[in-house]
């Protein structure tokens, strides 16, 4: 078969039938079937084999790099939890090494305390860290509960399902 490349658009046309000849990998798939077939084969395989051995979990549990610290304060304004306890641990753990940010909350009888690891690292080491500066306060008020550390692991929403229809309420 013999062609001819039209000078103006660049295009390769059969000489015999004037038609644009197909080039590229899909007019090779079309002219090696066994090719193809033979790689169609390979992908369902591959498929089937991962589908069967992928890990999965309808709540998947991943680490957030963090540390939390909650404290309860039981009858505690906002402003005595700030003064009580955020200040404290703040200023604790402000010098702990691989801290990126840290994030402080004051509610009614409580404090939460959310501390963000720079990236890359070692998230029990720096529980440790954290944990120990916040053991050694001494200052807490005498009506605050004991400090919760903890490496923040939660399980995020993958799915969800809503079910409703005519039925009555029982």
């Amino acid at each position: 078969m013999t062609q001819n490349t039209d000078q103006t658009t660049g295009q390769v046309t059969d000489q015999v039938t004037g038609q644009p000849k197909v080039q590229g990998p899909i007019a090779w798939m079309a002219g090696n079937t066994v090719a193809a077939n033979l790689m169609m084969a390979v992908l369902l395989i591959g498929g089937l084999f991962m589908g069967f051995n992928i890990k999965q979990e309808v709540f998947p549990e991943f680490s957030l790099d963090s540390v939390s610290i909650s404290v309860a304060y039981p009858g505690a304004s906002p402003e005595e939890v700030e003064n009580g306890i955020l200040l404290a641990i703040e200023e604790a753990i402000q010098g702990v090494e691989g801290i990126d940010e840290i994030t402080a909350t004051a509610s009614e009888g409580g404090a939460f305390i959310m501390a963000q690891a720079l990236e890359g690292t070692d998230i029990n080491r720096l529980w440790q860290e954290i944990k120990s500066e916040v053991d050694r306060i001494q200052t807490f008020p005498d009506e605050a509960e004991e400090p919760q550390v903890s490496i923040s692991a939660r399980k995020r929403e993958v799915l969800k399902l809503a079910l409703y229809g005519d039925a009555a309420e029982t």
